[in-house]
């Protein structure tokens, strides 16, 4: 069977209307006769006129979609769920497959339109969100209130539209109470239609009513308006009569022969600008007395005790003793119905004088009431919202039938006992609660507020209170909440002493305005979800909040705040919480966290400029995930390091971190995302594991040094608006990636250290490293380095420790003075360059490169000057041997050891284009070399020019060997067994310092390829060259040789050619003294090519081929 509900939920789906009470009452003894369901009278009641004038149009085939939406739009208030508009529209169209808004396709079954109607009524009942049935059932709860207040009355009078209004005013489920009080508002109106009307005259009238209830009305004014006059005879007769009087002045009562009988309610009405007064001496039989106007009205003289309604009032005061005759309130249980609507105002509220009353029950109807009482026992029912305050005498207050909202405040009632809430959202302050006092909330959210404590323990006794707000306190209190288990709010305000809560269910603190910081309110429950910091004024305006709160028992934590002015005005203490989540208002100066050791997962939402305190310096250093949300500037202050953060989530406007230093040595890891539109700063950045840095879009970017032990290091900037600067990066057994590329301001970078290093700075357009020269240095063994390609790149790179490859690509811009400084280390072994300067210059450091034996840089290309490569400290198991390949511009190659040891000199490859020399001239200490080789040097698509520098004091110096270019080989000493390889190229051969120093076995050196373009430069002056043809085959040896070939011819400064044994010798004879062999004379040995030794000539001094 159907319900006043159902109907009323059809009236409102169907006829958009709340029921009256005589056509809810059709309805439902309709469908039970019938037994017919939601649906089959939905199908009925469509075909009504009401359906008509509500659908209008759209009941019209084609129609059916704007059908659905003005259910929709009456029913639930809006028109937003497109997919359910469009599901049900389906369904009065003959159904088949609906595809959503999410691209899911729902078979929908066909409906008739009353069918859909009772679907859609079960659908908002049993299914939905939460705020549409809220919303749903509001509505149709008020249609119930006007069904039961309208049930047998003519409500023809009320204006058209009234019962739509009463359902299109309900928008949220709070909405009902004050549909209710405007409900409660038109019954009077209602009540008085079915009324006869009689009205008075000015003269005496004799009244006599109907059999029914009359309305009897008149005026009290002036002589020629007053309708009731002294003399008048009312009798109302039977039924339930009213007499309705406008004071325009003041009614002194009844003459002797006047009188006023059998009416049932006095109603009095006042619209002047002053109180009136109504005498109501002689009238009997009233039941209820009704006072209107802002002015009020003092009645006086009422025989005996009525109910009263007072509308409007906003006097001071109202006096119930004063309206009653003496001795009518004599009694010992004395009790007045007190009925009002819009009596006072807030911060203006009535007092209700009645001490000569037990008991007052109060009865709200229309708008809001202010008032005050100081009765025994008060009782309060009614739906319009109520402020009221008892006093001593009160004991009892009960509200239970009460449906409004009820502010109750008992400050002053020391002795009450039993205090009992409505079903609204009601506030009851008290002072302190005695051990016996029972405080039960009723339905509805319910507050308590126990203002200026006096006590140090507080255990109090409380049913269906949800919220508790201690408001000053003069003692450190311990609140038990062991009775008080539907406590599930605290609220603190003006807090002087400390506060102890504990054994409850507490979910939500506020912390409100005025508490001290240094008096901490401590909760013991692990069930505290969240804390706000938020507190406002009388009109509702924000006030600072201040307090400190402990909640060392809660493990996740929700803090809102409002207003606060200072960090160290919002304090939170949570020892145990791993999960914190701060929602911080633009009015949010900052908050302090402090004992949070626990804490791993920390969220900011701030609007405003917003700093994150630390109690301490180290308060933050549990802390792995930081999320940050700024609308304002974010920063952290006091703590000083983030030991353990392992995530760094930054979006919104700027953040300044930089006094704080991010991780340990032994930190796994940090992956850090910052999008900001301003500033981001932050401090150092220590970790084994990998550190990675991602900057989305930052204004200007300042990070500390940046170091991981064992892993990867990553910065990689997609877009920076300003300046940057970065601290030392160093990733020694991992790869460090830093990408800059599209930085539009200078930017700054500290030292970079890694196994692998790849640097892109191709889109900075700022200046790179302004205080450095410009330099950016970098240590490592791999290196890829792309410069900007506007602003000016110097790069420095410094083979790491241990490393024995040192790969280097490096590509500069457009600048001319780009440079690469490569600087090689004590286990560097190969050294391989490339790209491109663009007309930059290359500098290579190779002080410490003593294990060196590869340098490659043939893939270096734009270098504007010759590239320097000093090899003398490099020795290898006392050998220096290195493979060059160079550049396609210029090397200029030093090999000039200094080592004692060194017994070899071996450089090889291809040096490429460009005008490249090679210089081989050992220190005189180095006496152990045995080997000069240059033979596999050479420059494909350049020149190349050679110096080998002989010592005197390298005896042991047998092979030298030139390269494939022009050589010039001067050797210091004959030494004996000393071969002479020019190689290639046009050589020249300098033998001035390779002199006989022993005549009788003549010292010598051996060329071995002396050939065309080659040459020999025996002294400073030689005049001639002559080839001696005396046979020497039968000589001993080769000084008799020479001795022969000087006997023959023997001039001064000339070189003889000869053949002994069939070996070329060339001899320079420096005088004519003697025809022999002498010291300081000259002999170099020809060997490896056949030499024609009459095509040599003397040119410039030197022997060369004619």
């Amino acid at each position: 069977m159907l319900n006043k509900t159902d109907v009323s939920m059809l009236y409102i789906t169907i006829m958009g209307m709340a029921s009256e009470g005589d056509g809810n009452k059709y309805w439902l003894d309709y469908a039970n006769n019938n037994s017919l369901g939601v649906s089959s009278l939905a199908n009925i009641m469509l075909d009504s006129p009401g359906a008509a004038k509500f659908f209008g149009d759209s009941l019209l085939a084609g129609n059916e979609k704007d059908f659905v939406t003005k259910i929709y739009s009456i029913a639930l208030g809006n028109t937003s769920d497109v997919d359910g508009i469009n599901y049900w529209t389906k369904a009065i169209t003959g159904g088949g497959e609906f595809t959503d808004s999410k691209g899911n396709v729902i078979s929908v079954a066909s409906l008739s339109k009353g069918d859909l109607i009772g679907a859609m009524i079960n659908s908002m009942v049993n299914g939905g969100s939460a705020e549409s049935k809220a919303i749903f059932e509001a509505k149709a709860a008020a249609s119930d209130y006007f069904a039961d207040a309208t049930l047998g009355k003519d409500i023809s009078g009320l204006d058209e539209g009234t019962t739509s209004k009463l359902i299109s005013e309900i928008n949220s489920a709070s909405d009902l109470d004050k549909v209710k009080s405007e409900i409660d508002g038109l019954k009077e109106s209602i009540d008085e239609a079915g009324l006869n009307k009689i009205a008075l005259t000015t003269e005496n009238d004799t009244i006599t009513g109907t059999e029914g209830g009359d309305l009897i009305s008149g005026v009290v004014g002036t002589a020629a308006e007053s309708t009731l006059n002294p003399g008048d005879k009312i009798d109302g007769g039977a039924g339930n009569d009213v007499l309705k009087v406008d004071l325009k002045n003041n009614f002194k009562g009844l003459k002797d022969d006047g009188y006023i009988k059998n009416i049932e309610k006095l109603s009095l009405t006042n619209s002047s600008v002053s109180n009136r007064t109504f005498d109501a001496k002689g009238i009997d039989g009233l039941q209820t007395v009704a006072l209107s106007g802002e002015k009020g009205i003092s009645v006086t003289n009422l025989a005996n005790i009525v109910d009263v309604e007072v509308n409007g009032f906003k006097g001071t005061n109202f006096n119930v003793d004063s309206i009653y005759a003496d001795k009518v309130l004599d009694g010992s249980a004395d009790v007045q119905n007190l009925k009002v609507n819009g009596v006072g105002a807030k911060g203006a509220s009535v007092a209700i004088t009645a001490d000569k009353i037990e008991t007052l029950n109060l009865n709200t109807t229309g708008s809001q009431s202010f008032v005050s009482a100081d009765v025994a026992s008060i009782s309060v029912k009614g739906n319009a919202n109520l402020s009221l305050a008892t006093g001593a005498k009160t004991t009892t207050l009960d509200a239970s039938s009460f449906g409004g909202a009820l502010d109750a405040d008992l400050s002053t009632s020391a002795s009450v006992t039993s205090i009992k809430g409505g079903n609204g959202n009601d506030k009851i302050t008290i002072k302190d609660v005695a051990v016996n006092v029972a405080i039960d909330g009723g339905a509805g959210n319910d507050e308590l507020v126990i203002k200026g404590s006096t006590a140090d323990t507080l255990q109090p006794t409380l049913t269906n209170i949800e919220k508790v707000t201690i408001d000053g306190n003069t003692k450190d209190l311990t609140l038990s909440l062991k009775k008080a288990q539907s406590v599930t709010e605290l609220s603190f305000k003006n807090i002087a002493k400390t506060v102890t809560e504990s054994n409850g269910n507490v979910e939500t603190v506020n912390i409100l305005a005025n508490n001290a910081t240094d008096k901490a309110v401590t909760i013991n429950d692990e069930s505290l979800k969240t804390i706000n910091f938020s507190d406002v004024d009388d009109k509702g305006a924000s006030v600072a909040a201040k307090g400190k709160i402990v909640a060392d028992k809660a493990t996740e934590l929700t803090i809102n705040s409002n207003k606060v002015t200072l960090a160290s005005d919002a304090v939170v203490q949570a020892a145990n919480a791993t999960k914190i989540d701060i929602n911080a208002a633009k009015d949010t100066v900052g908050l302090t966290l402090g004992g949070v050791a626990k804490l791993t997962d920390l969220t900011v939402n701030n609007k405003g400029a917003f700093a994150l305190t630390g109690a301490n310096a180290t308060d933050l250093d549990s802390v792995k995930n930081l999320s940050v949300n700024t609308e304002g500037a974010f920063s952290i202050a006091t703590a000083t390091s983030l030991k353990n953060l392992n995530n760094l989530s930054l979006n919104g406007v700027s953040a300044d971190l930089n006094s704080v230093n991010v991780g340990t040595a032994t930190l796994a890891s940090l992956e850090a995302n910052i999008n900001v539109s301003g500033e981001f700063k932050l401090g150092t950045t220590t970790a084994k594991g990998d550190v990675d840095f991602n900057i989305e879009n930052v204004g200007a970017l300042t990070l500390g040094a940046i170091t991981s032990s064992t892993g990867n290091a990553s910065v990689i900037i997609s877009s920076a608006t300003g300046n940057v600067t970065l601290g030392a990066v160093s990733a020694t057994q991992g790869n460090l990636t830093l990408n800059a590329g599209n930085t539009l301001g200078n930017i700054t970078i500290g030292a970079l250290k890694g196994d692998i290093v790849s640097v892109d700075l191709g889109g900075v357009l700022g200046t790179i490293n302004s205080d450095a020269n410009n330099k950016v240095s970098i240590t490592s063994n791999e290196v890829t380095y792309v410069g900007s390609e506007i602003s000016k790149n110097v790069v420095e790179i410094t083979a790491a420790a241990g490393g024995t490859d040192l790969n280097a690509q490096v590509i500069g811009g457009a600048a001319a003075d780009d440079a690469l400084t490569i600087i090689g280390k004590g286990d560097t072994q190969t050294i391989t360059a490339s790209g491109d300067l663009s007309g930059g210059t290359l500098t290579l450091t190779l002080t410490e490169a003593t294990k060196l034996s590869s340098l490659d840089i043939s893939g270096v290309k734009g270098l504007s000057a010759a590239t320097a490569i000093d090899l003398k400290n490099v020795s290898v198991e006392n050998k220096l041997i290195v493979d060059i390949q160079g550049s396609d511009a210029a090397e200029t190659i030093t090999a000039n050891s200094t080592s004692a040891t060194l017994t070899a000199i071996t450089l090889s490859g291809d040096l490429g284009g460009g005008a490249n020399t090679v210089t081989v001239a050992p220190d005189a200490a180095a006496v152990a070399i045995t080997t000069i080789d240059l033979s596999g040097l050479s420059a494909t698509g350049g020149t190349l020019s050679g110096t080998i520098t002989h010592n005197a004091a390298q005896t042991a110096l047998t092979t030298i060997k030139g390269s494939a270019g022009n050589d010039t080989i001067t050797i210091g000493i004959a030494n004996a067994d000393l071969t002479v390889t020019g190689g290639a190229g046009n050589d020249v051969f300098n033998v001035t310092a390779a002199k006989i120093v022993t005549a009788n076995t003549p010292e010598h050196a051996t060329i071995t390829d002396f050939s065309a373009g080659d040459s020999i430069k025996f002294a400073a002056s030689v005049t001639a060259y002559k080839h001696s043809t005396v046979d020497l085959s039968g000589k001993a040896d080769l000084k008799s040789a020479i001795a022969a070939v000087l006997t023959d011819s023997d001039e001064a400064t000339t070189v003889y050619g000869f053949t002994y044994n069939n070996e070329s010798y060339l001899y320079y004879n420096v005088a004519t003294t003697t025809a022999t062999a002498a010291a300081n004379d000259v002999l170099v040995k020809l060997t490896g090519t056949t030499v024609d030794l009459d095509s040599l000539t003397v040119t410039n001094n030197d022997i060369v081929f004619a």
